[in-house]
């Protein structure tokens, strides 16, 4: 009824090691789901939520990105500027490439740092240009994020993916 035993054994094996394979290949090569420590990323990203990394988008300016640090540990943050853009902060605003850029995920930051007194959340500095080959990352929570204006850019093969897609927890689930 069933046939050979050992054929219907290997046939399973075969599925069970494709299925294996497919799984790998996938969180290898296209997906990756990552939990997230630290508060640099709030309220945009909180502790301990859980998001989905895609390996094969192309990063732009604003993407969220997971990356390798200059200490090993993977963080999250927000990508400012990408190659050769010219970056400048005055008076907490932003420019890109000599535009006032507007940032609307850092609303409830502002509105929380004013109440305990802090004028900005990021320190004036100077334009630059984004080196050939590196991405420029600021958190979100600016008065509570090492970032690059603490360890400089951030290499593109450092980048390990983009954040698109929140899973956890469950009432914050949703596209980022």
């Amino acid at each position: 009824m069933y046939g050979n035993p050992v054929n219907l054994m290997i046939s399973w094996m075969k599925v069970i090691f494709l299925t294996a394979l497919i799984v790998v290949a996938t969180r290898q090569f296209l997906f990756e789901p990552v939990e997230v420590h630290g508060k640099s990323m709030m309220p945009t990203i909180e502790e301990d939520d859980k998001v989905i990394l895609t390996k094969i988008s192309r990063v732009a300016n604003f993407d969220l990105v997971v990356f390798v640090a200059p200490n090993g540990k993977n963080l999250i943050k927000r990508v400012i500027g990408t190659p050769g853009d010219l970056i400048k902060m005055k008076d907490d605003q932003l420019f890109l490439n000599g535009r006032a850029v507007a940032e609307p995920y850092l609303e409830e930051n502002l509105r929380l740092a004013k109440k305990q007194g802090y004028i900005r959340l990021t320190e004036d500095f100077p334009e630059f240009r984004v080196p050939s080959g590196s991405y420029y990352v600021l958190g979100d929570n600016r008065l509570n994020s090492v970032d690059s204006r603490v360890f400089g850019f951030i290499l593109e093969k450092s980048v390990v993916g983009e954040a698109k897609f929140r899973i956890a927890p469950a009432k914050h689930m949703g596209p980022l």
